[in-house]
């Protein structure tokens, strides 16, 4: 092609002023300008599908804590109904227990007047025995002495007929008063008894239901701390999924902001050519009205623009050079050690992808980074992911990307640089687990291995 240029823009000196080669853009170089927002958005996307399945993970597991912390509420509930009836038993076994006391108590006062009436009976006995001794009734005054108690005074049949009917009337009530009396105390007592069982089997059974309600509680607690986890951790992925789809949104605009960029570039260079063409035609014109010394401006002129012509067929191709893959250069002298290959890896840092477009190679920061091939430099950025970066144009749909850096050398988008020429220096910005480079190669607008090339 250089050869063919040349030719046609020597024929074209002999007879006209040299048309300058004036380098158009295409839209193979409108879809490399998207090519790193798309690898971007897909970067993105990713993430986000990750962080949608990781959430829906989430999710699940949320609502198995709030079934499970619903049941732990109906037990203690259950607990709260369970506590509350024993509360009430014991609380009516009290005042059982408060009665029968009551009524203990008002026996022993039974008891005792009736051991004060069997006393007062005593000493009205003793009365009529002084009285029958005194007045010499001796039969029923042997009858009272022969009495070792009370009880035994009825079963003294050969005494009875001597006994008045008024003492033994008097004697039976106080006999069957005193054992009646004594027979109630003691049912109360066993009463009393029984009542303090029950209330002590239902305290009991209260303290079990109280510790059962109360290790359920802690449960509870634990189920809520983890609820509270995992919707702060939804929220978390909502977040991210939401920063992720502003990104995208952000990338796309700029996509449409550069290709309408190209697209006015691209006009520009078109009437800019068109314009140049219409000046060559017009000095061609007045070229060929000149009736003297035609031949040897013709010459003069075949001189100039050849020598003019060359000069600027060779800056079009140092833009757009054709390369073999052979005689690469490898982009950081520093070092050769590979830290992270091209394809499917684990993730070094939280947001880095699993599967890697590029090679990564580990150097000291600030390590001179070159160009791996002559070309144009497209364009250099920042984002969050890649930090700083420097993408450059080898021709030929192939491009090269470096990206992690700390710093740049110089060049702006639209310098050209050799093989081997500093573009930038190494560094650790963006997603990135220390110092490297991480270089990507592009044939067409998607990334092949690096080590194709420099390898």
């Amino acid at each position: 092609m250089r050869r063919s240029k040349r030719v046609i823009t020597a024929c074209l000196a002999a007879t006209l002023f040299a048309i300058p080669a004036v380098p158009t853009i295409t839209p193979d170089s409108t879809a490399i300008v998207y090519a790193d927002e798309q690898d971007e958005i897909e970067e993105i996307k990713e993430k986000n599908e990750q962080r949608e399945r990781e959430k829906s993970e989430v999710e699940e597991t949320l609502a198995d804590l709030n079934i499970s912390a619903d049941e732990v509420r109906d037990t203690i509930y259950e607990l709260d109904n369970q506590i509350g009836e024993c509360e009430d038993r014991i609380a009516e076994l009290t005042s059982q227990r408060n009665a029968v006391q009551a009524k203990v108590s008002i026996t022993k006062s039974e008891l005792q007047m009736a051991m004060i009436s069997k006393e007062n009976q005593y000493d009205r006995m003793m009365e009529r025995i002084a009285y029958s001794y005194e007045n010499g009734e001796v039969g029923y005054l042997n009858a009272m002495m022969a009495i070792d108690d009370f009880s035994n005074v009825l079963n003294q049949t050969e005494y009875v007929d001597q006994v008045s009917r008024y003492d033994q009337r008097q004697l039976t009530e106080l006999i069957e008063l005193a054992k009646e009396v004594e027979q109630k105390e003691a049912q109360l007592k066993k009463d009393l008894e029984e009542v303090e069982t029950l209330k002590a089997e239902a305290e009991d059974e209260q303290a079990e239901l109280e510790d059962r309600q109360e290790a359920k509680k802690e449960k509870l607690s634990e189920y809520l701390v983890l609820i509270d986890d995992a919707e702060s951790e939804i929220s978390l992925y909502d977040r991210l999924i939401q920063e992720g789809e502003d990104e995208i949104d952000r990338l796309e605009e700029e996509y449409h902001r550069k290709q309408e960029e190209a697209k006015e570039a691209a006009r520009r260079a078109a009437e800019e050519a068109e314009r140049k063409k219409r000046e060559a035609e017009e000095a061609a014109r007045q070229k060929e009205e000149s009736d003297d010394s035609s031949s040897s401006s013709s010459s003069s002129s075949s001189s100039s623009s050849s020598s003019s012509s060359s000069s600027s067929s060779e800056k079009y191709q140092e833009v757009t050079p054709t390369y073999s893959q052979t005689g690469w250069v490898w982009p950081v002298p520093s070092s050769h050690h590979i830290t992270s290959y091209f394809g499917g890896r684990t993730a070094p840092t939280a947001g880095a992808t699993t599967y890697h477009r590029a090679i990564d190679i580990g150097c000291s920061t600030g390590a001179s980074i070159v160009a791996i091939a002559g070309g144009t430099v497209m364009y250099k950025s920042y984002s969050s992911a890649r930090g700083y970066f420097i993408r450059v144009d080898h021709g030929n749909g192939i491009t090269s990307l470096y990206q992690h850096l700390s710093g740049y050398a110089g060049y702006d988008a639209g310098d050209h640089v050799d093989a081997g020429d500093v573009i930038a220096y190494a560094g650790n910005t963006g997603i990135s687990a220390g110092t490297h480079l991480h270089i990507e190669i592009w044939e067409d607008g998607t990334p092949v291995n690096p080590l194709n090339y420099i390898g």
